[in-house]
């Protein structure tokens, strides 16, 4: 029989497998030590179940005692003709848990496919332990800690620690799927607002950086007007610099339910000409940082932003956006020309107008006269169904990735 300290060094390994993959084999080594056995696998399948139990994918998720040779041999074939899993899959409810006898008995297992090809090969399964974990729909995951053939059966003291772990291996798994789909959406997250250009930081009260996007990463890396310095947010001008830490300060209240402590006062007329008086918190705000001529100032926007709601930070945060008005606009002349068969020059002439240049000096970037340039404005428009250029600009904003 297990310790509680024997116990508690394996939740804690197993817990830390849930967040670090490569900690999974630590776990399976101590519980195949703690039950006096010779190798262990966790694994997932998929199945369907219209006409029966039918396996359709074998996930290795984590082995110990094994060899790779065996385990490759094993999911490349031997899982779809393995009786252990087969029975369990159909006789067993999700969270139970048994030993080999239950599924088939000695004499029978002599007989099957597995047993002459593979464990006798390999050395493998001769009394096992196993656990049925629940998965989602259609996903069967289990733990097998497996003997050789001429070991003595697993007891119920030694059942009673996969009884005792098995919730909680449910529980891991479920945490680390949950984990593994945040990670992706993050990067999707990161991603996308990577591929739009869009500047913006997660910032601490104090003006320390938690995180920002390679837009903000080229706005800082500029070192124009606002950059990062020891990990802290910082302007050029020192007034620029104290309006920026209230703006952060009070967004970071709001996004820890304390905005109230410094409230602002908001005035306001109702229907009638009435004036009315009320009090809010403090939500960011906007301004201006000065950047060296010939470049006008950096837009800010400050918003209150609590940072565990997605990206897993305890803290309270503010987020804060960067756009420069000198910005050239992405181009966007590929999409309408793919969506409405523009040709090239109809595309990069769309992408100048984008930039907010009229016709004439859109003819003279493109080296063409006016009066070609008017008539593939007028293509353009027909193309795509837009009745003037203020039309146009409003379609390609609104194009996927602007």
């Amino acid at each position: 029989m297990v310790s509680a300290e024997q116990l508690s060094r394996l939740l804690l390994l197993l817990y830390e497998g849930a967040s670090s993959p490569e900690r999974i084999p630590a776990f399976l080594e101590a519980l195949v030590q703690a039950v006096d056995a010779d190798a262990c696998v966790l694994r997932e399948h998929t199945f369907h179940a219209e006409q029966g139990v039918q396996l359709e994918t074998a996930t290795l998720l984590g082995s110990t005692g094994h060899s790779a040779e065996s385990l490759q041999a094993y999911l490349a074939y031997y899982w779809k003709v393995d009786p252990f899993l087969q029975r369990c899959l159909e006789r067993f409810s999700d969270a139970e848990c048994g030993v080999s006898q239950m599924l088939i008995g000695d004499s029978e297992l002599k007989k099957t496919e597995i047993f002459s090809d593979w464990c006798r090969r390999y050395d493998h399964v001769g009394r096992m332990m196993w656990a049925k974990l629940s998965g989602d729909k259609g996903t069967h995951a289990s733990v097998s800690i497996v003997r050789r053939l001429e070991s003595p059966h697993f007891d119920d003291a030694e059942l009673h620690v996969i009884a005792a772990v098995a919730p909680h291996l449910r529980q891991a798994l479920r945490l680390a799927r949950n984990l593994r789909d945040l990670k992706t959406s993050n990067s999707m997250l990161r991603q996308g607002t990577d591929e739009a250009g869009i500047a913006i930081s997660l910032v601490r009260r104090d003006g320390s950086v938690l995180r920002s996007t390679e837009g903000a990463e080229q706005v800082f890396a500029a070192h124009d007007g606002v950059w990062v310095k020891n990990g802290l947010l910082r302007t050029a001008i020192p007034a620029e610099q104290n309006a920026l830490d209230v703006l952060i300060a009070g967004a970071c209240l709001t996004s820890s339910c304390f905005g109230l402590g410094r409230p602002l006062k908001v005035q306001l007329e109702a229907a009638g000409g009435a004036a009315v008086r009320s009090w809010t918190a403090q939500s960011g705000g906007a301004m201006l940082i000065t950047r060296k001529p010939p470049c006008r100032p950096l837009q800010v926007v400050v918003s209150p932003f609590r940072a565990g709601s997605l990206l897993n930070e305890a803290q309270a945060a503010a987020l804060v956006q960067f756009s420069s008005p000198d910005a050239i606009p992405r181009p966007r002349g590929a999409i309408l020309r793919a969506l409405y068969g523009l040709t090239p020059t109809e595309s990069r002439m769309a992408d100048l107008f984008l930039q907010g240049l009229e016709t004439r000096d859109a003819a003279e970037r493109m080296g063409i006269t006016l009066e070609t340039a008017r008539w593939n404005l007028k293509r353009i428009l027909s193309k795509t169904e837009t009745g003037r250029q203020a039309e146009l600009m409003r379609l390609m904003l609104s194009l996927p990735g602007a």
